[in-house]
């Protein structure tokens, strides 16, 4: 999950990859007084970094030996200003960590910094500020209308955190969770109007051990009429479905799935060409 920050503060680091955030290692009231330990003493084996197509989010995977909270601070200046987690987390440490960050621009270097902390207290930090550039995407690429829509109905929502509005607030880095509806979850969302769509996407939120990820979906438009099943798309290929119907309240169903708290990251619906 990413969330934008008034002062990252500076990197006082260099060189490895993870995520980074130096608040994770916090000891307000302590006495500990440990240095910041490289990161590459935590870092198992290689840092992997993909982006989506339209250069708009990446997704970064790092294993840590400990078990570390991990966190990145990123941005297009020094200044940093975003930072990512890994929402797999759950408040606790874990050793596989996947990071999404959202909130970017095609075509565009930004700088990051990488933080882990143990369950000791120990922080390890990427020694600076590292750079990456994402790709420029598709001059097509076409208008979401989705972002924005009303919320008209849900099977269920984790909490709210994990609410049905973040599979419609054009962030990828947020999710919407059900409590456990598998292949029974549900959302329906409100256009505003009646609308020509011709292409819907369901990008499904996952969970590390395998549950959670949407195979399959259905749309039902206005109540009435069922299109689909299509295979679900993820945040690195949103796998776009053609379509062509007119219509104004939406409703996803998840048809097949891995089970568990199901949900979206995303969910984009096109209109036009």
């Amino acid at each position: 999950m990413a969330v934008r920050a008034g002062a990252v503060g500076r990197a006082l680091a260099v060189g490895a990859f993870c995520l980074g955030l130096a608040a994770c290692g916090g000891t307000a009231g302590s006495t500990n007084t440990a240095t910041v330990g490289n990161f590459r003493l935590v870092e198992v084996g290689k840092i992997h970094l993909q982006f989506a197509t339209d250069g708009k989010s990446a997704i970064l995977q790092v294993e840590t030996n400990p078990p570390t909270v991990c966190a990145i601070a990123y941005g297009r200046t020094a200044s940093l200003g975003l930072i990512a987690d890994d929402p797999d987390m759950g408040g606790t440490a874990i050793s596989r960590h996947v990071v999404t960050l959202g909130d970017l621009s095609p075509g565009t270097t930004y700088r990051f910094l990488l933080t882990a902390t143990d369950a000791q207290g120990r922080v390890f930090q990427t020694p600076k500020l590292t750079t990456f550039t994402t790709p420029r995407g598709s001059a097509t690429t076409r208008q979401d209308i989705a972002t924005g829509a009303r919320i008209v109905a849900v099977s269920s929502q984790w909490s709210s955190v994990f609410r049905a509005a973040n599979a419609v607030d054009g962030n990828l880095s947020t999710e919407w969770a059900s409590n456990g509806d598998g292949d029974r979850a549900f959302i329906t969302i409100d256009l505003g109007r009646e609308r020509e769509v011709t292409g819907i996407s369901f990008i499904t939120r996952e969970m590390s051990d395998g549950s959670a990820i949407t195979k399959t979906f259905a749309v039902v438009v206005d109540g009435r009429r069922r299109y689909g099943p299509f295979p679900a798309g993820n945040r690195l290929d949103p796998h776009i479905a053609p379509v062509s119907f007119t219509g104004r309240f939406l409703r996803f169903d998840v048809v097949t799935s891995t089970g568990g708290n199901t949900g979206a990251a995303e969910i984009e619906v096109f209109a036009g060409s």
